[in-house]
């Protein structure tokens, strides 16, 4: 079975969370070694591979800035410690958004997702040990076929789960009570990077009048847009489609294009699940003045910490 899906296009792939403690854990261990120089050199190599592997993963560059933000202040006494704040920190800001969004779901609800995320999963363990009985539609979310995996999670959890191709979105709305998704990045202006096809199930959604919510920490919440700058969504080639047995049943000169991400607007979405509370996506700038204390937040770039650390 697992061979089978192979072939189309299946692959294991952490979620922006996930890729985010990936990140900790690995810092983690390298301060834990006691090499300041290691620290130093594979936090650079940490930034380079997120930039060609994983650029829109917001939570994981706003860590890696509260870290090397500490490590430029501070040097490298207490860095383990403040590591593992962080670590915590973000493990209950996701606990929290999921427990915000989950006060949504009303008994017998009927409700949709997409992809894979750990925070809308987590969701769903809370509603079912609430008690509150609901069934799921999860779309396969290809290419990469994510929704393979939150559907095992809904079916291990004992929740009535339909898996559905994401043109069927449409079809299946008119059964739907609500929408969640999760965010691998949040820009400024409320808009939403997600995995592709997000916005489409979303537009359908609007259409249908049900409503969406994103279930988002903060730590997703994009700085740089706030002085223009863009979110890089990255795409994916054949390997993202098939694997290399599949490959070879097709023209030579054969070219495919499999977008990983795209760009839901603000007004596709009714709320945004934080862990201070359930927000419009139009409140994003006054959320950021509420927990900075001012707007633009002081928060120093990547780049600056980098020299600083040259």
């Amino acid at each position: 079975m697992f061979k089978e899906l192979l072939k189309h296009g299946y692959a294991k792939r952490s979620t922006g969370t996930e890729y985010a403690f990936t990140i900790i854990n690995r810092l983690l261990n390298i301060v834990e070694r006691g090499s300041r120089e290691e620290f130093v050199e594979s936090y650079k190599s940490i930034i380079n591979s997120l930039e060609s592997e994983r650029p829109a993963s917001m939570a994981s560059w706003n860590l890696l800035r509260e870290i090397g933000k500490y490590f430029v202040e501070n040097g490298f006494e207490g860095l383990k410690e403040k590591i593992l704040e962080l670590r915590e920190k973000y493990d209950k800001a996701c606990w929290d958004a999921a427990n915000i969004a989950a006060k949504r779901v009303v008994d017998g609800e009927v409700l949709m997702t997409i992809s894979n995320s750990l925070c809308v999963r987590r969701m769903f363990k809370i509603l079912v040990d609430e008690g509150i009985k609901y069934s799921v539609y999860v779309l396969e979310s290809r290419p990469g076929m994510e929704g393979l995996e939150t559907a095992s999670y809904l079916d291990d959890l004992g929740v009535k789960t339909y898996l559905v191709v994401d043109s069927a979105a449409r079809f299946f709305m008119k059964n739907v009570n609500r929408v969640f998704i999760g965010a691998e990045a949040i820009a400024v202006n409320g808009a939403l990077v997600g995995k592709i096809g997000t916005s489409i199930l979303c537009l359908t959604a609007n259409e249908a009048r049900v409503r969406v919510f994103a279930v988002a920490p903060l730590y997703k919440f994009s700085y740089e847009t706030i002085h223009g700058e863009l979110i890089e969504l990255p795409e994916g080639d054949w390997r993202s489609l098939m694997n290399e047995e599949a490959r070879k049943t097709l023209p030579e000169n054969y070219n495919a294009r499999a977008p990983i991400y795209d760009v839901t607007p603000p007004n596709y979405i009714d709320a945004i699940a934080t862990e201070l509370g359930l927000f419009a996506p139009q409140a994003v700038p006054v959320i950021l003045r509420q927990v900075y204390g001012g707007f633009p937040p002081p928060i120093p770039s990547i780049e600056e910490i980098l020299e600083k650390m040259r």
